[in-house]
């Protein structure tokens, strides 16, 4: 029996001391990490839940129809793209109340994307279809890219390539911006519609990771896609097709990743957000199975972000709001968060 407790006590020992040193690994991956992202991937449990029921963050008295375009940086500054008053409202640090709006040559702006050194990209759903850098200290604009379409997705990676999701041409590109003359190349599509693993059909949002691969949230064909990097045909890894079977989608908006690379999908047409994890799809709110504007409910969400401490946000489109989703339990996330605390 002694002998029992003392291997119990080993195990218990060596098992606490993985945790530790994983701990210590994950503080110091993440701050070699966070200068070059700019936006929130928190590291969730598998088995990490949200409130089903959520918070009201705003709606069309401060943001005004369709908002659809949504980005929370780092900091958890939350940007929201207002069409109806052609301007950019932003809670800066975690505020409660808007503290920036972003006026200026602006059209019906679409989607934003936030870098780690403060530039503001918008797209504008006009007909020159461009898009601009915006500073939070400058008072105008400059295009640095045109296109024969809006953008429906937008994306910034860590080697600071734009990528804009063609809608209408169904297809996505890229354009270095640290070059205006460089070109705008095809990464995605083939510019017709179809579901063919080289193909797409619609395509809104778009996330690259760290290793350039692109997810492309393919709206009309009910399907996320992976393309990696420098390759033509996607993979399904979400949706109509997969090779396994993962959940059903109808209609998805958008697609963002966390820390381990697990895919959380804006399933429009499902009026609910779902998310991937170590054992598969589910759904992790709107899950009544009906539209609506209740607070356990959705309606055609278009957008959805992270903020650091894993809170989840939605914007609707069809309801004008943009919602806050408490992350309930998160053992991992607690683990890391301390220790960077005492740091």
């Amino acid at each position: 029996m002694k002998n029992i407790l003392s291997h119990r006590s080993t195990c218990q020992s060596t098992s606490a001391m993985k945790i530790v040193v994983w701990c210590l690994w994950f503080v110091l991956w993440s701050f070699e990490q966070i200068s070059g992202l700019s936006y929130n991937q928190p590291n969730l449990d598998p088995y990490a839940t949200w409130n089903p029921n959520a918070i009201l963050f705003t709606n069309s008295s401060m943001v005004g129809a369709n908002p659809r375009g949504l980005f929370i940086d780092s900091n958890d500054s939350i940007y929201v793209v207002d069409q109806t008053n052609n301007r950019i409202v932003v809670w800066m640090n975690d505020s409660s109340i808007p503290t920036t709006t972003i006026y200026g040559n602006m059209s019906k702006p679409m989607c934003i994307f936030v870098t780690s050194n403060g530039d503001i990209y918008i797209s504008d759903y006009t007909a020159k279809n461009q898009t601009s850098r915006w500073s939070l200290n400058a008072n105008g604009s400059i295009p640095v890219m045109y296109g024969s379409s809006s953008c429906y997705g937008l994306f910034v990676d860590t080697n600071d390539t734009l990528y804009c999701a063609l809608y209408n041409e169904h297809k996505v590109v890229k354009k270095w911006l640290g070059d205006n003359g460089s070109a705008i190349t095809i990464v995605a599509g083939s510019g017709s519609a179809g579901s063919t693993s080289y193909q797409l059909n619609n395509p809104e949002g778009v996330f690259v990771t760290a290793d350039f691969d692109l997810y492309v949230a393919d709206y009309r064909n009910n399907r996320i896609q992976l393309f990696r990097h420098g390759e033509t045909n996607g993979t399904t890894v979400a949706g109509n097709s997969s090779l396994h079977f993962t959940i059903a989608l109808w209609g998805p908006n958008a697609v963002i990743l966390d820390l381990d690379g697990y895919l959380f999908v804006a399933d429009g047409g499902n009026n609910r957000i779902v998310g991937s994890g170590p054992y598969g799809f589910r759904c992790l709110v709107g899950c009544t199975g009906m539209a609506g504007s209740a607070t356990n409910q959705l309606k055609g969400p278009w957008n959805l972000a992270f903020d650091r401490h894993g809170d989840l946000y939605a914007s609707e489109w069809s309801t004008n709001r943009i919602l806050k989703y408490v992350l309930l339990n998160n053992t991992l996330g607690k683990c890391s968060s301390k220790l960077i605390t005492r740091i």
